[in-house]
This record gives structure tokens, C-alpha cells and sequence, in this order.
């Protein structure tokens, strides 16, 4: 549903989700009123949230108000419940206007039901007893993911466990009928997992448990569920996990180029890029996407109609996804998901952990023509330009490989051209490209600033990064955008303007292939540097020196496997290692390894087949 008219959101908003409070000072006790000013202040961000449209990020600011506000209720004083009874009104006008907008929310317990608590009754010996009806089919059916595991943050490992519930609130109201999400859940379907069911009967006997006041009858309400609950026998064995299976290219329908666009346009900024995951289910890999979340795992090998991802497409599960008022998949799309399954949910993206964006558009890429891919990489270095300098139109030079774009004189920008592309040629020699073919892939943007301070502004603005004062130029590689970007000193003296030219456009030829790391693309292009211009590039002798410092900040391979070096250091680095790679004894490897990745492998992977695993290589080269 949505609102026809301008006027009237606003009005709800200024009545209802302006939920800020003057808060009541009381004979409370001062971390209780520090609690409820807490409260106070995110009911007024989760206001501000819903007025600029931010649905998502108001009703998770609105779920954990409600947790941290049942948490403060358990204490039993009238003074604190009149403090935080206007929390909990405006709660419920919350919910109204989100579910509105289709966002997911933990029903709401009502305000009776809070402060009444939820004290652990001993059983009387009448009614259904928790311990020999309700935990026996509560173990089997739910034990593998709330007993064995706290899928969610959810415990069910011993009867107080249960009744504290997930982070976000509890679960079981006892003496109500109403506000239980434990039954809610079950009722819809969307619980339990894995092709377990709950019997009618077993579903009235924790209803009819929980309105007598879901009564405990067991030695230990601390004790675990299975100690007392022995007759129910062992739990489902869960699911297997899927493994990755790289695609053969036999395959009718492809991850990257079919199935991940359409899980990138429906479920954005929920399961992909969200800050906080439903069912911490995200799909922001392939990885995650076959790990699954609370419920386990979403895709059955070769099994669409038992997959977990097509039942809730087709609300065969619970609520059907996509959610938040989205529409719904259309039938095609459903059918072409369940085709990928049953062909065995291949993967032919770069990597299984790579974001799902660099998936899609290496995919594009992959399948454009250079011609294509180079258009396309000269429409984003303009629009680039225009975010960073709008007031400078740029003089420009090109040729079938390399854009260079400056606000320095046309000249300058000609000579420029020249350099690149003279930098294109050795580049290719010294690392044996094929030579009838383009060095890379879509060409190469070359951005020529005036001032060091214009260089500055492009980090900020396009890279959101300060760069090193000491960098004259630096590049960027992705599957769509391939660029180096210098300060005038390139200009200014020819001889370096030659080596940075060189360094930029191997670096940029380096890391413009399958999941190359900075420390060993930077590293090649400086020992390149170093082979042609040691005497005429004093920066050689800085990096040099900084060898011994760089390396100290790697305390394992993983530092430097893990990219956490900044790129400076990690170039050092690489330099040293890749020196190293590249000599005279190595040099066969070298080549091999190159080769490996203009065939389209993993730099993982073929590191792993010229030299060794990756952290196995970095290792015995730093000797730690």
C-alpha cells in the first residue's frame, strides 16, 4: 500500500512517528533512566528514518527499541512502567505505519502481557506437561537448529532458554493465546526447516501449554531439554550442505549472467548489501548464498521443488519473498531459478566469495567486445571527471587502447598519450603478452591533473580515500573500470613521466585480471620500473629502503593475504616478493603464472599450481 497524497504521511509522521519524549525523572534507579532516554533517542532516529523514506532502517531501529523495552520490563516497578508506557504506545503506531510500507516486524507483545512478566510457574500436574508432551516434539523438530545450534541467536538448550528467547523478544507470552511468535511461525509454515513438520496435534498441545500458563514441570528449568525430554528419540539428520561446483559450460542457464542479476534487483538492501540480514541470510557472495542462514540452507542438490529459495518465491513457505512491498517474481523468473538448481546450481563467477556485483560484471564484461567494454569505460571516466572537476572541460587524447582525459594544456595531454602508450609497449615485451591483441581488455582511462590538490580531490571524491602525499599516480582495476590517475608532475620531467607511465599502466594490466591482489600487480609494475629506469626515477632508492619497514607491519601471511597493508606497503612488499618470483631461476614459474591468469584463472589458484598455496608461498618468503 501507499500513500496518494503528499499530505498525509506527513501528518502521520508529525502524530505518530515523532516519538521523541521529555523523560520523567522518577525514583528509578539512574541506569533505568539512562535506559529510557536511550529509548527515547531511538524512537526519535527510527522517526527520522521513516520520514526520508527509509523504511528498512526504521523498522530495525523499531525492533531493537522493542527488545531493549521488554528487556527493562522485567523488572516489576509501577514508577518504571508509567516511564516507559509511552515508549511502548508509540510502538504500536510504529508497527501500523511500517507494516504499511511491508516491512517485517516481531509482533508487538501487548502492554498486559509485559508487565506481567514471564515467571516460571511450577507445574500443578494438570494440564499438558511441558516436560513429557510439548519438549519431546520440540527436540525433534526444532533440536538440530535451536538445540544442537542457536540459529538466529536462538536457544532452545534448556527450558529458560526458550523462554528468554532470541535477541530480538521473546517468544512465548504465558496465559495469552495471541503475540506467541513461536506458534505464528510454526502456523505459517516458515518453521521448522528441512522437510521436518509438526503434527495438528502436536501444534495444539504447545498452544493449549502456553494458555496455561506454559507451566514447567521438569527437576531444572536450567537444566538441558534433552537430559529430561528422553523419549524423543534422535533429531533429523539436517540437510546436506551444497559445495561449490564450477559450471562446465554445458549448462542452459549461468549464475552470473541469468541468476545473480535477478537476486541483485530483488533483493537488495535486505539479503544483499543490508545492514542487518533477515534470518542472517545474505547473498552478498555465492558463498553465502549456498551457506544459507538460520534455517539452514536454501538450495537442495538438483531438488528446486524442495529448495527452501523456490518455496519461499512462490509464498509456498511462510511469507513470500521478495518483501517490503516488493512484487513478486514472475513465473519465467521462478522457472529459470528452478533450472538452475536442478542443473546442479553452478557457479561461473571469478571466485565463490567475490561481491555479487563483481560477479555480474565480470560476466558483462567477459561477454562484451573490447570495443564495447572501452565505450563503456570512456562513458564513466567523463562522468567521473564531471563529479570531480564540473567546471573544467577536459582536454582529451585517444587511440583503439587508452583515454586520457586532463585539465592541462592539449600538448601535454598529446605527450601524455605518447608515454602510456609507449608504457603499453614494454609492458606487453617484458611480460610476453599476445602482441596482435589489446593489453587489456576495454582499453585503459588515463586521468591528468594539474595540481596536487585536483589529484587529492579525485581520491576523495571517486575513491573516498586519502592518497599517500608521496604518490605521484596511482591505478584502479575492476571488471568494468580499468583507470590510472597522475598528478602534473608526470608532465613536468620526461624521464619520469616514463617510469610512472610504466608503473600505472602494468599495475593497471596486472590487477585488471581474475582476483589479482595490489601487492603482486603493484609489485611486478615497480620491479618493471626498477629493470627500465633505476638511475632515472628517484623513488627506486625510497622503495628500496622501505623494505625493512613495510615488512615489519606483517606480523603472518594472512596480513598480507587479507589485504590489510595499506597499498603503499603493499607494494613495497610486493616489489620484494615479486622480485624474488621474477628472477633469473624463477623466471619460468613467472611466465607460467601469467599465463594461467590471461586464461581466465584465479590468482589463487594459479599461484597455488606454479609455486605453492598462497599463504604456504608468502610464508616462507617472510620466514614467519
Amino acid at each position: 500500500m501507499r500513500f496518494s497524497s503528499p499530505i498525509l504521511p506527513l501528518i502521520l509522521v508529525c502524530s505518530c512517528l515523532s516519538w521523541a519524549l521529555t523523560p520523567i525523572r522518577a525514583a528509578v534507579t539512574a541506569e533505568q533512566r539512562a535506559k529510557i532516554d536511550q529509548l527515547v533517542d531511538m524512537t526519535r532516529e527510527a522517526g527520522e528514518f521513516y520520514t526520508k523514506g527509509k523504511f528498512a532502517d526504521s523498522a530495525s531501529r523499531v525492533s531493537e527499541i522493542q527488545a531493549e523495552l521488554i528487556k527493562l520490563l522485567a523488572v516489576k516497578d509501577a514508577q518504571l512502567h508509567r516511564l516507559a508506557r509511552p515508549i511502548h504506545t508509540r510502538l504500536k503506531r510504529a508497527h501500523g505505519l511500517l507494516e504499511l510500507e511491508g516491512a517485517e516486524l516481531e509482533p508487538l507483545p501487548s502492554w498486559k502481557d509485559l508487565i506481567d512478566g514471564k515467571m516460571v510457574t511450577p507445574a500443578s500436574g494438570d494440564g499438558v506437561s511441558f516436560k513429557d508432551t510439548v519438549a519431546p516434539w520440540l527436540i525433534a523438530s526444532c533440536g538440530n537448529c535451536h538445540i544442537n545450534n542457536r540459529r538466529g541467536q536462538f536457544s532452545m538448550a534448556s527450558f529458560n532458554d526458550l523462554m528468554k528467547g532470541p535477541p530480538e523478544g521473546t517468544v512465548i507470552f504465558p496465559g495469552t493465546d495471541s503475540g506467541n511468535r513461536i506458534v505464528e511461525v510454526i502456523e505459517s509454515g516458515d518453521m521448522p526447516r528441512g522437510n521436518v513438520k509438526v503434527t495438528p496435534e502436536q501444534l495444539a498441545s504447545l498452544k493449549e501449554w502456553i494458555v496455561q500458563g506454559a507451566k514447567f514441570d521438569g527437576p531444572d528449568p536450567a537444566a538441558a531439554l534433552v537430559s529430561y525430554a528422553k523419549s524423543a528419540g534422535p533429531t533429523a539428520p539436517p540437510p546436506p550442505a551444497m559445495t561449490v561446483q564450477q559450471a562446465t559450460g554445458d549448462e542452459t542457464v549461468s549464475f552470473a549472467k541469468d541468476i545473480a542479476p535477478i537476486l541483485k534487483e530483488n533483493c537488495n538492501g535486505c539479503h544483499i548489501a543490508g545492514r542487518q540480514a533477515s534470518g542472517n541470510f545474505r547473498m552478498d557472495s555465492f558463498a553465502q548464498l549456498l551457506r544459507g542462514g538460520d534455517s539452514g540452507t536454501v538450495i537442495a542438490n538438483k531438488n528446486a521443488e524442495d529448495s527452501l529459495l523456490i518455496k519461499k518465491l512462490k509464498g509456498q513457505s511462510g511469507q513470500r519473498m521478495p518483501a517490503g512491498g516488493r512484487p513478486a517474481l514472475s513465473d519465467e523468473k521462478i522457472e529459470l531459478i528452478s533450472n538452475w538448481i536442478r542443473e546442479g546450481a553452478k557457479f561461473d563467477g571469478p571466485a565463490a566469495t567475490s561481491n555479487i556485483d563483481v560477479v555480474i560484471n565480470q560476466a558483462w564484461a567477459n561477454a562484451a567486445t573490447h570495443e564495447e567494454l572501452f565505450q563503456r569505460r570512456k562513458d564513466r571516466a567523463l562522468a567521473d571527471w564531471k563529479r570531480v572537476l564540473p567546471a573544467d572541460e577536459p582536454a582529451s587524447a585517444s587511440n583503439s587502447e587508452v583515454l586520457v582525459l586532463g585539465n592541462v594544456p592539449p600538448d601535454r595531454v598529446e605527450t601524455l598519450l605518447k608515454k602510456i602508450d609507449d608504457a603499453v609497449s614494454i609492458t606487453k615485451k617484458q611480460l610476453d603478452t599476445p602482441p596482435n591483441a589489446p593489453l587489456i581488455k576495454g582499453g585503459l582511462s588515463v586521468f591528468v591533473l594539474k595540481s596536487r590538490y585536483d589529484y587529492s580531490e579525485f581520491g576523495r571524491m571517486t575513491e573516498n580515500r586519502e592518497l599517500p602525499k608521496e604518490w605521484l599516480g596511482h591505478w584502479r582495476a575492476d571488471p568494468l573500470d580499468v583507470y590510472a590517475v597522475v598528478a602534473n608532475e608526470l608532465g613536468t620531467k620526461d624521464e619520469l613521466a616514463e617510469s610512472l607511465a610504466l608503473q600505472v599502466v602494468a599495475g593497471a594490466y596486472l590487477g585488471s585480471l581474475n582476483e589479482v591482489p595490489t601487492w603482486f600487480a603493484e609489485g611486478v609494475a615497480r620491479n618493471l620500473v626498477i629493470t627500465n629506469f633505476r638511475r632515472e626515477d628517484p623513488r627506486v632508492k625510497q622503495w628500496q629502503a622501505s623494505i625493512p619497514i613495510a615488512g615489519q607491519q606483517i606480523d603472518n601471511a594472512k596480513t598480507l593475504i587479507e589485504s590489510r597493508l595499506d597499498e603503499e606497503a603493499a607494494g613495497v612488499v610486493g616489489m620484494a616478493i615479486t622480485n624474488f618470483m621474477m628472477g633469473r631461476g624463477n623466471r619460468q614459474r613467472f611466465d607460467k603464472l601469467l599465463e594461467l591468469l590471461r586464461e581466465g584463472k584465479s590468482f589463487n589458484d594459479a599461484l597455488t599450481y606454479t609455486y605453492a598455496k598462497p599463504e604456504l608461498f608468502i610464508k616462507s618468503w617472510l620466514g614467519k
